[in-house]
């Protein structure tokens, strides 16, 4: 493992949030609980650009969503919140970073993982780290996309690997988009594709639209 990222998860960092990391949470309604069993913390600034391993001078802080590993401890995946967020040259917004080249992977919540893993629940599927924890706050089996692009490797249209850990055949799966699904066709067109592609693993996926104050 990323020895920066293996040092952030160990007992020997406090783990302590800044302020506006910790407020950015409670925006969203998580609770220290979740937050705890999350591990997420918020990266001294030195240690920034080294989990990247690229600058961003634009960035003043860095709020790190270590991402649970389905066979259980944590994965090598580097994923930041930004403050503040980026634009880029198209003008679009950027809020989370990570490691250049480095592939998608799935946000598992400690909470729900064996009922996520094993249904036959039915399984939400939420665009955003965060919303998959508030959804799971709830009691709700839930995993999480890093966009609506998040279920694949660029190039492919099959499920990432990590879905491999998820029973999916004839379960019912709810596929949660950001609320802009009803509005941009590509998105649409994104969503239509992962709906085909569980459906290629005997899934029985549709959509739902979350009320916009879930849109964070």
């Amino acid at each position: 493992m990323n020895a920066d990222l293996a040092f952030l998860l160990s007992a020997v960092y406090s783990g302590s949030l800044a302020p506006e990391h910790l407020a950015d949470l409670r925006k969203s309604g998580l609770t220290d609980k979740i937050i705890s069993l999350q591990r997420i913390r918020s990266v001294p600034p030195h240690m920034i650009s080294r989990l990247l391993g690229f600058d961003v001078p634009a960035v003043r802080s860095a709020m790190l969503l270590p991402f649970p590993n389905p066979q259980g401890g944590w994965t090598n995946h580097v994923r930041v919140k930004v403050f503040p967020a980026l634009t880029n040259r198209k003008r679009h917004t950027i809020k989370y970073l990570q490691p250049r080249g480095s592939a998608p992977r799935l946000y598992f919540v400690v909470s729900c993982l064996d009922a996520v893993l094993e249904g036959p629940t039915r399984l939400r599927i939420v665009e955003g780290e965060k919303k998959a924890l508030a959804v799971a706050q709830l009691g709700l089996p839930a995993v999480g996309v890093c966009g609506v692009e998040g279920w694949h490797l660029g190039g492919s249209c099959e499920l990432l690997p990590d879905f491999n850990s998820i029973a999916l055949s004839a379960r019912v799966v709810e596929l949660v988009p950001d609320g802009d699904y009803q509005t941009n066709s590509a998105v649409h067109r994104a969503v239509d594709r992962f709906a085909e592609a569980l459906r290629t693993r005997n899934a029985q996926p549709y959509v739902v639209m979350l009320p916009t104050r879930w849109i964070r």
